[in-house]
C-alpha cells in the first residue's frame, strides 16, 4: 500500500508540470482546509502530509480523487473552473480587438481595441462606438471578472465623408463638410448669398450634389447613405452703368459674366425752338454709333451717350422770315419803280444796290445755317 502511495506521489510530481495540478488532500479530521492559490501555469501544491489522497485539476475542468469521500468533502476548496472570454467586432471583418482567452473562474480579464478608427477609403471609415454583450462601455478598453463563459463585442460605427466645394473657386467657402454616421442627415449652409462690391459680385445660384442640380435654397440637407460631394454654385456678375445727360438711358444693371447686355437711350425733346438733339454715339467701354446696341459683359462696364444740336429748322425759319421781308421789300420797290419810271435814273440805281446788299445778306444767313446744323450738344 505504501508503495502504491509513493508511486502515486511520483506520478503526481511528474504530471504536475504537464498540464495537471495535484493537491494533497489531508486525512479526515485535520490539516489545512483553505483553498490553495491555483492559477496558470499549473503546479504541484503539497500540504505536508506523508499519506492521503491526491485530487487534481485538469484543463478539462474536471476534478477526481482516489477516494471519493475525501474528494467530495474537499472539492469546494480544490476545484476551479476555466471559462472562455470571446472578444469580437461588429462588423466582424475589422478584427481590431485583443483580450479574448480562457480564464480561471474569478479572474480579472482586460480587453481593448487596437484601432479606434479603421479607414476603409478616403471617404469611408469605421469608428469605435461602444461595447456590447457581457460588457457595456464607450471607452476603447475595459475589464471584467470572468465567472462564466462571456462574449463581448466592440461595435464600430460606419461613417461617410461629405465634401463641400464652391464654384467658382474664389467664392465663399460653405460650412458643413465632415464625417457623418451612415443614415444621418447632414445640413450645410452656403454662407452669404451675395459677395462682392458695387461693380463685381458673386451671387448664390443653388447646390449640386454629386453633379446633379439640387434646390436653390441656401440650406441643403443630404442623407448620408454614401459618400457625397455638394457644390455651392455662384454666378459671377458685373455691373453695367449706362449714363446720359439727355434722354433716358436703358440697360443699367447686373449681368452674368459672358452674357450680352442690350443698351439704348431715348431721344430727348429740345427746349429750344427749331433746335433738334441728335444722338452722336457711345463713348466709354463701347464706341458704337447706334442709339440701340449690345455690349459683351466680360467685366464691369461704363458707357456714356453723347449728343449734338441741329439748328437747321431754326435757321431755316430765320431765312424764311428774312426772305419774306425781302420779298415784301422787293414788291414795294417794284411798285415804287413802276410809279417812278418816268423819274430820274438815280432812283433805279438805288434799287439795284438794294438788291445786291440783300443778296449778300442771304449768303451770310445760309453759311450760318450750315454751321448751326453741325454744332454739338452737351455730352455726359
Amino acid at each position: 500500500m505504501i508503495g502504491v502511495l509513493l508511486l502515486s506521489a511520483g506520478l503526481t510530481l511528474t504530471f504536475g508540470y504537464a498540464g495537471q495540478v495535484y493537491a494533497q488532500i489531508p486525512p479526515s479530521g485535520g490539516g489545512n482546509t483553505s483553498p490553495p492559490p491555483w492559477d496558470y501555469p499549473y503546479y504541484y501544491y503539497p500540504y505536508g502530509y506523508s499519506s492521503g489522497t491526491y485530487a487534481y485539476y485538469s484543463p478539462s475542468n474536471s476534478c477526481s480523487s482516489n477516494y471519493a469521500n475525501y474528494y467530495y468533502y474537499y472539492s469546494s476548496y480544490y476545484c476551479r473552473s476555466r471559462y472562455t472570454l470571446s472578444i469580437s467586432t461588429d462588423p466582424g471583418s475589422i478584427g481590431t480587438v485583443n483580450g479574448g482567452d480562457s480564464y480561471l473562474s474569478g479572474s480579472s480579464a482586460s480587453f481593448y481595441v487596437t484601432k479606434s478608427t479603421v479607414q476603409v477609403s478616403s471617404n469611408t471609415r469605421y469608428v469605435f462606438d461602444h461595447w456590447s454583450g457581457d460588457y457595456s462601455g464607450v471607452g476603447p478598453n475595459g475589464t471584467v471578472t470572468v465567472n462564466g463563459a462571456m462574449k463581448i463585442t466592440a461595435v464600430y460605427q460606419l461613417q461617410y465623408y461629405l465634401t463641400i466645394n464652391v464654384q467658382p473657386a474664389n467664392a465663399q467657402t460653405a460650412q458643413g463638410a465632415g464625417w457623418y454616421n451612415v443614415g444621418t442627415t447632414a445640413t450645410v449652409l452656403s454662407g452669404n448669398r451675395t459677395v462682392g462690391d458695387s461693380f463685381s459680385r458673386l451671387v448664390f445660384q443653388g447646390w449640386s450634389v454629386d453633379g446633379q442640380p439640387a434646390k436653390p435654397n441656401s440650406t441643403l440637407s443630404v442623407v448620408m447613405n454614401a459618400p457625397h460631394a455638394a457644390t455651392a454654385v455662384y454666378q459671377q456678375q458685373y455691373y453695367l452703368n449706362v449714363r446720359t445727360d439727355l434722354g433716358v438711358p436703358f440697360g443699367s444693371g447686373w449681368y452674368g459674366a459672358g452674357s450680352t447686355a442690350q443698351i439704348s437711350v431715348s431721344t430727348p425733346v429740345s427746349t429750344q425752338y427749331g433746335v433738334s438733339i441728335i444722338f452722336n454715339g457711345w463713348i466709354g467701354d463701347t464706341n458704337s454709333t447706334s442709339q440701340s446696341t449690345s455690349i459683351f459683359m466680360d467685366g464691369p462696364k461704363d458707357v456714356i451717350a453723347t449728343w449734338r444740336k441741329d439748328s437747321t429748322v431754326l435757321y431755316a425759319t430765320i431765312i424764311g422770315a428774312i426772305m419774306g421781308v425781302v420779298s415784301v421789300t422787293w414788291v414795294v420797290l417794284f411798285l415804287l419803280t413802276q410809279r417812278n419810271r418816268r423819274t430820274s435814273k438815280p432812283a433805279a440805281l438805288k434799287t439795284s444796290q438794294f438788291f445786291q446788299s440783300h443778296s449778300e445778306l442771304l449768303s451770310t444767313i445760309s453759311f450760318l445755317v450750315h454751321i448751326g446744323r453741325d454744332s454739338p450738344a452737351k455730352a455726359c
